[in-house]
């Protein structure tokens, strides 16, 4: 198979395409210019620097192949840093997908989505792809518009839309911050309380959906839509746990709740300060709103009855490879 993926020096990504290579795939990464190479680097695939600005170089790059991972994209910004990274670089590629004017010469496009897109559960009822859409952030509702561009090149581009949850294991950066103080201190600070629930997948499972999604091209014009997650939620309280056993804690981390008021002031102060020196802050109001609901909880059956996605790792085994490799990379003491 060849496969282009972009966004293949993240954390996602890379993962994804040493399994690629892993397995004899063919592998083009669109990366943009000057992008560091961190973790595959070494990696026997071939890398195309165009970013998403040269249209006929995406076009040319994307001619041939059999699928298009698009993992590219920020989680955090300015409104117009997200739209631009998340929504206009979509339909770019998309574009750039359609250029051979053949629905059945085109690439089939995997776009990672985000459950942001839809919103948190309402009245406790998971997340399905009956689910009305209705973002609580910026990051949401770009995401949100990226998935329109998607349906807006159905008939034209093969597509698959895959809502992810919270993803965790190695290199991962957001939740190792959680991670790291119960490592150092015994110690867990969330937003809200502890008994909220959320979905989440292990890096290798969320691989193994995305390969099964590929394996299983649509078979229509119509844009297909999976949630790919562990089947059994988990509350944060759980979580911290789990974390606590696998850095080898005696007992539970002590959790500490910041109620949501100071944690929007905090989140204020945090926006102003980043302003002042042209940048955006991971802790902002958005954030802050997301974090706090009660439940971020989808359901991934439709991918397990048709792609064959079977998640395989337990919280428990799932945290404690990844532990390991923070401790072995160095971010954790051993």
């Amino acid at each position: 198979m060849r496969a282009v993926v972009t966004g293949g020096t993240g954390f996602i990504g890379s993962h994804l395409v040493e399994e690629l290579l892993a397995r004899g795939d063919d592998v083009v990464c669109i990366t943009r210019p000057g992008a560091v190479r961190r973790w595959i680097g070494h990696a026997q695939a071939r890398f195309v620097d165009c970013g998403f600005q040269d249209g006929r170089r995406l076009a040319q790059t994307i001619a041939g192949a059999d699928v298009v991972f698009h993992l590219a994209g920020r989680t955090h910004g300015l409104p117009d840093e997200l739209y631009a990274s998340n929504t206009s670089a979509t339909a770019r590629l998309l574009r750039a997908a359609a250029a051979r004017g053949n629905a059945a010469e085109a690439a089939h496009v995997i776009l990672a989505s985000s459950i942001a897109a839809v919103g948190p559960c309402r009245d406790g009822v998971a997340l399905t792809s009956a689910t009305v859409p209705a973002p609580i952030s910026r990051y949401g509702r770009s995401k949100l518009a990226a998935e329109a561009q998607v349906r807006r090149y159905a008939g034209r581009v093969p597509a698959t839309i895959l809502r992810l949850p919270s993803v965790y294991g190695p290199r991962e950066r957001a939740l190792f911050r959680l991670i790291r103080w119960i490592a150092r201190w015994g110690f867990a600070l969330t937003i809200g309380t502890w008994d909220r629930e959320a979905s989440l997948i292990y890096v290798r499972d969320l691989v193994h959906g995305m390969l099964a999604a590929a394996g299983s091209p649509p078979r229509t014009a119509a844009v297909r839509l999976y949630y790919l997650a562990h089947p059994a939620p988990v509350s944060w309280a759980a979580f911290a746990a789990a974390v606590g056993r696998a850095v080898g804690r005696g007992s539970d981390p002590i959790q500490v709740s910041l109620p949501r008021g100071p944690a929007l002031a905090l989140a204020r102060c945090a926006e102003w300060l980043a302003a002042l020196r042209g940048r955006s802050s991971s802790l902002n109001r958005d954030r802050v709103c997301e974090i706090g609901q009660r439940r971020w909880v989808c359901d991934p059956s439709s991918a397990i009855e048709e792609l064959g996605f079977a998640p395989s790792f337990t919280l428990e085994a799932g945290m404690r490879e990844t532990v390991a490799w923070y401790r072995t990379a160095g971010w954790l003491s051993p």
